[in-house]
């Protein structure tokens, strides 16, 4: 017993909170132990049903009863600690040593103030104080990390909020600007036809006006008995005859002028709205450089990853499963999985590209139809001169001028994923009503070079 005790260690049989030899043991559910009188002082200090050593909340109706085997293991080590050296010469070197440690144990306890009612309660009260302060600090910088965050959800609202003031006052002045055209017109057109009317009632009421005259002096001379002679010697059929207003043309060529005026405004307005629309997309530009490990081995990508064209030859390269093959494509090296991003890519001088943005799972081994359904959102040139959204079923997108400059805006959070011509600034298509659950990478395919006709490179310039 004595060499068990011995080589128990002082943090198995010591309070946490006295720090004496444990007196009544109890274990808390989470394996710690205490004096009982210790840890109900505890609690009564504290005024909080938790663990001293690991905060476990623990139950108050909880019925902790004395651990008899740390007890009997404790009052062993007590009685131990009391013997005064009476280890005889024939002891062996270990029991010699287990004397040593426990003399030392003992000169411990016995040089330690002696912990009275009042000191175990000043040092609960401490320790519930160090513990409390530790748990207010902590509290305290929660709540200041969740202050900041409802200052940047209020800050983003705020944002959103002007956004939405100012592009409902831009709607708001380019509709009531087309409106007044509109009624214009409208106003016009009834005050042509209004005075057409007013000519016709005016030329009517001075042929009343002759008539009546005529009928006056016929009506005096039959009074005077003069002979019948007609006043005018002119045939009823040959008198000039009052016309009805017609209208023809007149609503059609109002409605011609207004839909001209109309045509031009908003000529006007749409571009101005794409100027803003891409300087706004442009706000979220990325450096987007190629990812030569995804390159076709016959496509040849400059020193600086900014520029692709499709060489002749296939460069000896290992095959790996990030590598496109047999399509002539390569990606950008950097993905993008929330957010708002956008790239330009100059398309100058080639027949056939394609550029847009793929998932990170698409399939980059064999055939391949660029479209949503396979991870791609991708717009094409074809033959030098048509251009397609690679839509499930493709759509041509006509366009009055050849695009030299492509710009791709994508939404990840809306699903949007947008082409504008940044030359002549306009919204070429838009793919709408996506949920991206991957990481999205900016996608470009060269396409052969057609014996030199598609030799140019797709360049990646950077955006103003």
């Amino acid at each position: 017993t004595e060499t068990m005790a011995s080589m128990l260690s002082e943090e198995l049989l010591l309070c946490p909170i006295c720090l004496d030899v444990l007196n009544l043991p109890i274990s808390t559910p989470c394996g710690h132990n205490f004096c009982k009188a210790c840890i109900q002082g505890y609690w009564e200090a504290a005024e909080l049903s938790q663990c001293p050593v690991c905060k476990q909340k623990l139950s108050r109706g909880s019925e902790f009863k004395v651990n008899t085997l740390i007890s009997e293991l404790a009052s062993q080590f007590r009685k131990l600690s009391e013997k005064r050296g009476d280890c005889g010469s024939s002891c062996v070197d270990g029991c010699s040593s287990q004397k040593d440690a426990v003399e030392v144990f003992k000169k411990h306890n016995r040089n330690k103030p002696k912990m009275t009612k009042t000191s175990v309660s000043k040092k609960l009260r401490a320790l519930f104080s160090n513990a409390k302060d530790t748990t207010v600090c902590q509290v305290d910088s929660l709540i200041k990390d969740r202050l900041q965050w409802i200052n940047e959800i209020n800050q983003t609202v705020e944002i959103s909020r002007e956004n939405a003031a100012r592009e409902t006052q831009d709607c708001l002045q380019i509709f009531q600007k087309l409106l007044q055209i509109v009624q214009k017109g409208q106003a016009d057109l009834l005050e042509d036809i209004d005075a057409k009317q007013r000519q016709v009632e005016l030329k009517a009421r001075e042929m009343v006006v002759d008539l009546e005259q005529e009928m006056d002096a016929l009506m005096r001379e039959r009074a005077a008995g003069l002979p019948q002679c007609p006043v005018s010697s002119t045939p009823p059929a040959q008198r000039a005859c009052l016309e009805t207003a017609v209208f023809v043309g007149t609503v059609s060529g109002a409605l011609t002028r207004v839909a001209g005026e109309l045509q031009e405004t908003v000529k006007v307005t749409v571009r101005r709205l794409y100027e803003s629309e891409i300087q706004r997309a442009r706000q979220y530009a990325v450096d987007v450089t190629l990812d030569p490990d995804t390159a076709h081995p016959k496509l040849i990508l400059s020193e600086n990853r900014k520029q692709v064209h499709h060489g002749d030859v296939a460069l000896s390269l290992p095959d790996n499963p990030k590598r496109f093959y047999p399509g002539v494509s390569v990606l950008g090296r950097e993905g993008f999985s929330s957010g708002r991003f956008y790239y330009e890519v100059l398309v100058k001088g080639k027949t056939e590209w394609d550029v847009g943005v793929g998932l990170e799972t698409i399939t980059r081994k064999g055939g391949n139809m660029l479209n949503p359904e396979n991870g791609y959102w991708a717009l094409g040139m074809r033959g030098g001169q048509s251009y397609w959204a690679l839509s499930s079923t493709p759509v041509c997108v006509p366009l009055l001028e050849k695009l030299h400059r492509v710009g791709v805006y994508v939404d990840m959070e809306w699903g949007q994923v947008l082409f504008y011509n940044v030359d002549a600034p306009s919204l070429i298509y838009s793919f709408t009503g996506y949920s991206f659950r991957q990481r999205l990478f900016p996608y470009f395919n060269p396409r052969r070079n057609q014996n030199g006709t598609n030799s140019a490179p797709l360049i990646i310039p950077p955006v103003d």
